[in-house]
């Protein structure tokens, strides 16, 4: 009888200890419009806190295609005032090592903090983890993650690939465009829009009311698909 009583102990405690480890492990899923989580983690420049950030791993070489290529584009993410950071699965040491590994393969030079998560466990908190998974860095899920984020620290642009598949940053830059251009102006942008392209006047504004806002006028093809030109940047 002890034994039994015992043993009924213990398979309690056990239930308890699995019921806490998935009440801490589980992690909403990241949506747009929600607030990014926020973290202090070190970084190949330091100390460092979220505000836009980029997923990958290192010493691969769809990774290092990949920071080779957001290192040429730094004068395209300074025009349009945005933050660059990496977040990659290793050490600040391995990461160095990475960099002087990349900047000779990719003739560029890596000008962004790259953080260190060396378990995982930031990557926990933008579901990059498979759920409930006590082992963070065994449970890794196969893709790499871009995010946007705005100034209020909202997910704007959240955008996942494959790790075998080296992710189009021109599409990244266009869609930092479209987002400017949006929150500034009552316009939509259509299927692959570039920028000088004819955009469409947002479809919860009324005619009536777009006719001030938009002095070189529109189409009203339909009440809600109204074609207009790109308004003026400047």
């Amino acid at each position: 009888m002890a034994a039994a009583s015992s043993s009924n102990k213990q398979k309690k405690k056990d239930k308890n200890l699995v019921e806490a480890i998935d009440d801490a492990l589980t992690v909403p899923v990241l949506q747009l419009g929600d607030e990014v989580p926020d973290f202090t983690a070190d970084s190949t420049m330091g100390l460092f806190n979220l505000h836009e950030i980029t997923f990958m791993f290192g010493f691969d070489p769809v990774a290092t295609t990949e920071l080779g290529m957001l290192s040429k584009l730094k004068e395209e993410f300074a025009a349009r005032e945005c933050k660059l950071v990496a977040l990659c699965i290793d050490t600040k040491e391995n990461h160095r090592k990475w960099v002087e590994d990349t900047q000779e393969l990719q003739d560029c030079e890596v000008w962004f903090p790259i953080v260190a998560d060396h378990n995982a466990e930031i990557s926990r908190l933008l579901n990059l983890v498979r759920p409930k998974a006590v082992n963070a860095k065994r449970n890794l899920r196969p893709a790499t993650l871009t995010l946007c984020v705005d100034i209020d620290r909202r997910v704007r642009f959240l955008q996942q690939y494959p790790v075998s598949t080296g992710r189009n940053f021109y599409e990244a830059l266009r869609v930092l465009d479209t987002l400017q251009l949006t929150l500034f102006h009552q316009v939509v942008t259509p299927a692959n829009w570039q920028q000088g392209e004819e955009v469409c006047v947002h479809p919860g504004l009324s005619s009536a009311a777009a006719g001030p806002l938009f002095s070189k006028g529109f189409n009203e093809l339909r009440p809600w698909y109204r074609p207009t030109m790109q308004p003026d940047t400047d």
